[in-house]
C-alpha cells in the first residue's frame, strides 16, 4: 500500500470573510491572494498550524486528552 499526504490551506477573505482552500502550494508571508468570490487583494501575514491551534485552545483540546474508547 503506497501513502500520500496532501496540504491543504485555507484561506479567509479581509473583504467578504468567505473561505477558500489551496492544496500543496504553502503560502509565503507577504503573498498576495487574490480572493475567488470578491477579487479581493489579501497579503498572508500569518500562517496558523492546526496544531498550533489546537495548543491554544481551551483545556478541551484534543491534545491534552486520550482519545475516546482509551
Amino acid at each position: 500500500m503506497k501513502v500520500s499526504l496532501e496540504f491543504l490551506y485555507h484561506f479567509r477573505c479581509d473583504r467578504c470573510t468567505q473561505w477558500w482552500s489551496r492544496a500543496d502550494i504553502e503560502p509565503q508571508l507577504g503573498e498576495i491572494v487574490y480572493c475567488p468570490y470578491c477579487g479581493h487583494e489579501n497579503t498572508v501575514e500569518g500562517i496558523q498550524t492546526f496544531r498550533d491551534a489546537a495548543r491554544n485552545a481551551t483545556k478541551s483540546s484534543c491534545l491534552d486528552r486520550k482519545p475516546d474508547g482509551e
